[in-house]
């Protein structure tokens, strides 16, 4: 066993790329960023236009930007002059601190699986039907069995 750690005297962010320590660093805007950060970035651009913020041309132009960014400072710079945005509510209802969140919903993969279940069901019926009333032909037993 080792009884050191040889990283025990380095901070946090600098062991693992992207760490976040509150109070200390904000982020690691170095590290690359992916889709949803770009949709979430020009989402928010759009909310801007929407709100008479930004022209036509500024949108196109941010958004042309956002969809080349590869870092998260990148994504910062065009949004850097506007304000942020308010959160969406959360609070459906009740009291409390506590943010109740939405019911999800319908799960469509169990819908699915009880339609191809019931399908297959009707499809062994309907095989069934037509295996007992061709099964005397070709000799072998009656059926249904005569008296």
């Amino acid at each position: 066993m080792v009884d050191e750690d040889p990283d025990a005297g380095q901070p946090r962010e600098e062991l693992v790329p992207g760490w976040h320590v509150p109070g200390r660093t904000r982020y690691d805007y170095d590290l690359r960023i992916g889709d949803a950060e770009r949709d979430l970035a020009m989402t928010q651009l759009r909310e801007h236009f929407v709100a008479g913020r930004l022209t036509f041309d500024e949108l196109s132009e941010r958004i042309d930007a956002a969809l080349i960014a590869k870092t998260q400072r990148q994504i910062d710079r065009l949004t850097a002059d506007l304000p942020r945005l308010p959160r969406p509510a959360r609070h459906a209802g009740g009291s409390g601190s506590e943010p109740t969140l939405p019911a999800p919903a319908p799960d469509a993969g169990r819908f699915l699986v009880f339609a191809m279940l019931l399908f297959a069901l009707a499809t062994w019926i309907l095989i069934m039907a037509w295996m007992s009333r061709y099964s005397h032909v070709g000799g072998g037993y009656p059926w249904p069995p005569q008296p």
